[in-house]
């Protein structure tokens, strides 16, 4: 009897026979799984996860049956039954058995031996019966033997669990993106057009032409910035590990850290660059200057607002039913397993697939292994999580050849979240010499200042830039303002909204027009613009620091002012603990550094005071790490760890918002879409967030309709200001940021 794996035709001489799927699932495996150092592990899985589907019951499934069949647990109760001679045997043998567990329905939790075979645990999984799976023995042939003699990886001391769990997840996007390889090709009776791009010493060659536009600078200020992009360029021969790039803005970071990373990439013949950006709103221009320089085929922009159809459209190659090989289709495939030399991704997108447990979004995994990895804005690295992030940057570079980068004008004081020995090389050259080459801000403390007081204050300049803490305080401060030339950004509004008030504040700037804006901290970075004088409600130094970058930044006169202080205001509404925490240490530092609180030493003080007031349970809020015992013990929690690891707060409701006639012609098709997956990418930039209590009123007042029972939208244009957006009725007082 021929035991098949897929039906993809009607001719039963065309489906795919198990043993295909198992040996060459198995091959794919085993050559993906090679930058991982996972091959022999991940080639074991392949061969045992689908040994379900000998069973009679998962061929009648084939052939039309309508009972649900689990093949999954076959290999992993086989794979825990073949590695049982040993206790490191057995160890391993259950490290694969969460593997094929979970090749479809995502890692499970290890459970317990009480647990009800029902249940979806790894323990419960290995007590389960299941349908006779014995004719894969006549077909693959698989043992003890098999298991590599040691698994090359050294456990972060006192965090063994979670080294060999993260090894788990290596093994385990190897199999699944091979099972998703295999199948593709299959079922759509073609291999997909993915790979092919130019190797990392070509792009290296590309970009460092590019570089060479930068030689001969004749200004002082150009002068400073190729002389820190020739230092990031020397340190690239470094051996691999933890770098900083300490540049304040306007030092050409960007171009800087990029340079390293590909020259170094080159040397050390590491596989790719991904580029962690924490804002969406200066993903993008990053991804157009990358793709500029090095071809946009070879650039992956991986975020949840990026358009695959648009960009089908822009490229000409776009058509209702195309499914071919097009630039815009393989980078789509990339953002699938990341198979791709350049990514720029977001914090979120990062860090959730490293703690995620659903076969789509681990099967990148594997692809991050000999990386070289910068994070933007390192000092935006989330707080509540801190410790899970930076122990999983410390696996990649510790056991999978993996680099790292922090760049930012505002180091935090990571050392101490790191494992202990780790030392972390600095690429600029001196860091305080240029901080006060580049300073052309000085910020000062304005003291407490009510509502009106500062809407006076702004309103007497030509040109100012006000960033408060929270949407309702922002939206009172702009409906102050008196004199034509005013603007308010914040998340009530939706992403084209404030991307038309941006280009226009930004023309108004350049044509030196009266221009007062009055924003959340959306403003603080990523926004290109530059004003003569900045206001900024008392917040973390980090965040005064990133306002000041919105100050004089063309250095168009011989310094400008950001002036801090502390609002006077019923509209504030109550600050989290967190951000209040970090406003009372800026506030200490502000005193204590009165003549230069943005300094380099300041911003040290700063981080060292503020880590030092909270536990350690602070940077682990969920307490990630504990679901993976630290004595090595393989009972890991990956199903709780994914549903506990969120950046972004999940209490929030989408509200899309019908701001023009793109937008309404959108909705009409998404009325009667069969498949909307696109329809909805193009719509959140119409969307705006907000929390559930917030929608809840909003629902009351009878804003709100469905489409289709899903998609909530604003009906009432008289609730969505042109100037402010969204309009919540009855604010309840609680300070709303962002």
């Amino acid at each position: 009897m021929t035991y098949f794996a897929h039906s993809n035709a009607k001719d039963k001489s065309e489906w795919q026979p198990v043993k295909d799927h198992l040996l060459q699932t198995s091959q794919i495996a085993y050559a993906i799984g090679c930058n991982a150092d996972v091959s022999n592990l991940a080639r074991i899985a392949a061969l045992l996860h689908d040994i379900g589907k000998y069973s009679l019951s998962f061929q009648h499934r084939l052939m039309g049956s309508p009972q649900i069949v689990d093949h999954s647990t076959a290999g992993a109760k086989e794979a825990h039954h073949i590695f049982c001679s040993s206790p490191a045997q057995q160890y391993i043998g259950t490290l694969l058995a969460y593997c094929i567990a979970g090749h479809h329905s995502g890692l499970p939790d290890y459970g317990s031996p009480i647990d009800l075979a029902q249940d979806n645990t790894l323990c419960a999984r290995l007590k389960k019966d299941v349908d006779d799976y014995s004719a894969y023995a006549s077909e693959i042939h698989i043992s003890s033997a098999d298991l590599p003699a040691q698994l090359h990886i050294q456990p972060i001391p006192k965090y063994i669990g979670f080294s060999m769990s993260f090894l788990t997840r290596m093994v385990y996007s190897a199999l699944v993106d091979a099972d998703y390889l295999d199948t593709e090709t299959v079922m759509n009776n073609k291999v997909k057009s993915r790979g092919g791009y130019p190797d990392i010493a070509t792009l290296c060659n590309t970009y460092n032409h590019f570089l060479e536009e930068f030689n001969n600078p004749s200004s002082l200020i150009n002068q400073k910035r190729t002389a820190i992009l020739a230092s990031c360029i020397e340190h690239a021969a470094d051996t691999p590990g933890y770098f900083t790039l300490t540049v304040p803005t306007g030092g050409g970071k960007t171009h800087a850290s990029m340079a390293f990373a590909l020259n170094h990439a080159r040397i050390h013949n590491l596989k790719r660059v991904i580029y962690v950006i924490p804002y969406m709103n200066i993903i993008e221009q990053n991804a157009a200057v990358f793709k500029k320089r090095l071809d946009e085929k070879n650039v992956l922009e991986h975020h949840s607002n990026f358009d695959w159809e648009a960009l089908k459209q822009k490229a000409g190659t776009y058509s209702p039913d195309d499914t071919d090989t097009s630039d815009a289709d393989k980078l789509r495939w990339a953002s699938e397993n990341w198979d791709i030399p350049i990514i720029i991704t977001t914090n979120v997108q990062f860090f959730e697939s490293l703690f995620a447990n659903r076969s789509s979004r681990c099967r990148k995994i594997h692809n991050i292994a000999q990386s070289v990895i910068i994070f933007d804005e390192a000092q935006m690295l989330p707080r509540d999580f801190l410790k899970p992030c930076l122990y999983t940057i410390a696996e990649l570079i510790r056991n999978y050849q993996a680099t790292a980068v922090f760049c930012t004008a505002t180091q935090p004081a990571i050392e101490q979240f790191l494992p202990a020995g780790v030392h972390i090389k600095e690429l600029a050259p001196d860091p305080p010499a240029l901080y006060q080459f580049f300073r052309r801000v000085r910020v000062c403390n304005a003291g407490t200042l009510s509502d009106d007081e500062l809407s006076h204050r702004l309103d007497e300049q030509r040109q100012a830039l006000c960033i408060v803490n929270t949407r309702s305080h922002a939206r009172e401060l702009f409906n102050k303002l008196k004199f034509e030339g005013r603007f308010h950004l914040s998340t009530l509004m939706c992403p084209v909204h404030r991307q038309k008030v941006v280009a226009e504040i930004r023309e108004r700037l350049k044509q030196e027009q009266s221009c007062r804006v009055v924003s959340t901290q959306i403003m603080e970075a990523g926004i290109d613009v530059d004003f003569p004088i900045g206001y900024r409600a008392l917040a973390g130094l980090d965040s005064i620091i990133q306002a000041a970058g919105r100050v004089n930044r063309e250095m168009k006169q011989g310094e400008g002012y950001l002036w801090v202080f502390e609002p006077d205001s019923s509209f504030v509404g109550r600050v989290p603990t967190s951000i209040a925490q970090c406003a009372d240490v800026a506030r200490a530092i502000l005193s204590q550094y009165a003549n230069d609180p943005i300094s380099i030493e300041a911003v040290q003080a700063y981080y060292q005071q503020l880590y030092s007031l909270q536990s350690d349970r602070a940077f682990d809020s969920r307490g990630i790490l504990d679901l993976f015992p630290a004595d090595g013990e393989p009972k890991f929690r990956f199903e709780t760890a994914a549903k506990e690891f969120r950046l972004i707060d999940e209490n929030t409701v989408a509200v899309i918002i019908p701001y023009d006639d793109e937008a309404m012609a959108l909705l009409n098709q998404l009325r009667y879409s069969e498949f909307p997956r696109s329809i909805l990418r193009a719509l959140q930039r119409y969307t705006v967030n907000i929390y559930e209590s917030e929608f809840q009123r909003l629902q009351i007042a009878g804003g709100i309709d469905w489409i289709n029972e899903t998609y909530a939208t604003l009906n009432n244009m008289q609730l969505y200001d042109r100037e402010t957006g969204l309009v919540v009725p009855e604010n309840d007082g609680t300070g709303i940021f962002v």
